[in-house]
């Protein structure tokens, strides 16, 4: 049996930059990576870009396989772990065989959420992986009626990369207005205007109720009996997290992923968690939250590496997510969901609808807790301090219904 004083499953940004940091600090270390992909690390954030035609697919991947030869990083391609065993300290994979270790990274991310009928696989389009991406570059010239499923930001790089290669889509989404519950209405209706400038043909709070094949193509028929006529779906409705090899395991899990501590430590000793599938406590609000960005993941690898190698260095983050699509800057910091009774009472909403600049600030007890900006990253940094040190706003709540007041005024405590 194989065995690794380090072993790593998954060869993501996290599970790469953990692995890095651990060579490192410890030179002589035997150190592992098992990932299910057939590549090296490549960039998952870039994949929008090699399709609106910015970048060569070449430009897409951050480490060769001489890279890891070099660091004495053993890279497993293709190999899929099934079960942990904390106790034997040991990992199944696919294939029946066992790798061994003293300390376990889990960074196996996530994979774009079911969606569809498989006889329908051959139109449907995702973009998680390098091979979804070739697979929608070498389509996009037969492309006509491209049809977006969802409200997210990957349902936003849908549209951008359609409208960039001339091709004219169509967004179709179960809530009444994108980004909802995150935006209200007059950042639902900022959005809309946004997406009507573009020309992008709307079809709000409906979904789909079936694919009909015909001679001509296919035509998509909704719940509320609308056509459309369609050669592609491309769904962005986010991702679910790869967690199955750790059901028998004794690992504590929230809501969303694996739950770790301001260490990247689990409930297990030895055993550590970081990026998509990490769920950690917001150290400002109390909330647990996982964080599926590039810039996040990258971060929690390098402590998590540094944690694993014998640091005690805590990770105290806002977690955040910035796209800039179409003309529209969007930000959101913090935890973006509406709370109080009823659950709008504790936010605060100012807009300019000529400059398409919003903001809406959510707080829990006078303190700010979480925002979403749409140009306006200017106030980013100054935000994402008022959220770290919850000092109290309520001397200023009147105020910040206006973007007359700068919230960058309020000084730190």
């Amino acid at each position: 049996m194989d065995s690794y004083q380090y072993l790593i499953i998954g060869g993501g940004i996290a599970g790469v930059t953990a692995a890095e940091t651990i060579r490192e600090q410890n030179p002589d270390a035997t150190i592992g990576i098992v990932t299910h992909e057939p590549y090296p690390l490549y960039s998952r954030v870039l994949l929008p870009t090699y399709l609106k035609r910015k970048i060569p697919r070449e430009k897409l991947f951050l480490r060769t396989i001489d890279d890891f030869i070099e660091s004495r990083i053993e890279l497993r391609l293709q190999e899929t772990v099934t079960s942990v065993d904390e106790k034997r300290r040991e990992v199944t994979l696919h294939n029946g065989a066992t790798l061994g270790y003293q300390k376990l990274l889990l960074a196996s991310g996530g994979r774009a959420r079911p969606w569809g009928k498989p006889e329908d696989e051959s139109i449907i389009y995702r973009l998680q992986t390098i091979d979804d991406a070739d697979r929608l570059f070498s389509a996009l010239a037969d492309v006509r009626n491209p049809l977006v499923i969802g409200s997210s930001f990957i349902s936003l790089e849908f549209l951008e990369i359609f409208l960039i290669n001339n091709i004219a889509p169509a967004l179709l989404m179960r809530d009444e207005y994108f980004f909802m519950p995150y935006l209200e209405e007059t950042g639902g209706e900022l959005m809309r205007a946004h997406f009507q400038r573009h020309h992008i043909t709307l079809y709000e709070h409906d979904e789909i109720a079936k694919i009909q094949h015909n001679q001509h193509g296919l035509t998509i028929l909704t719940k509320k009996q609308q056509l459309i006529p369609c050669d592609a779906l491309a769904v962005g409705i986010g991702i679910e997290r790869n967690l199955e090899f750790a059901r028998a395991a004794n690992i504590l899990r929230g809501d969303t992923g694996i739950r770790v501590n301001e260490f990247f430590e689990t409930n297990q000793e030895n055993i550590y968690a970081a990026g998509d599938i990490a769920e950690m406590m917001n150290p400002a609000t109390g909330n647990w939250h996982a964080t599926g960005n590039w810039t996040s993941a990258f971060l929690q690898g390098k402590h998590a590496g540094l944690n694993m190698a014998g640091a005690r260095k805590p990770f105290a983050d806002i977690p955040s997510y910035s796209i800039t699509n179409l003309g529209l800057q969007i930000t959101m910091i913090g935890d973006c969901l509406p709370m109080g009774d009823p659950p709008t009472a504790d936010a605060i909403v100012r807009i300019n609808p000529d400059t398409n600049e919003y903001e809406r600030l959510f707080l829990a007890d006078g303190a700010l807790k979480g925002a979403v900006l749409i140009n306006r990253f200017k106030d980013r940094a100054h935000i994402t301090q008022l959220i770290k040190s919850q000092q109290k706003l309520d001397a200023y709540r009147d105020k910040l219904a206006s973007f007359q007041f700068d919230i960058t005024s309020i000084p730190m405590v």
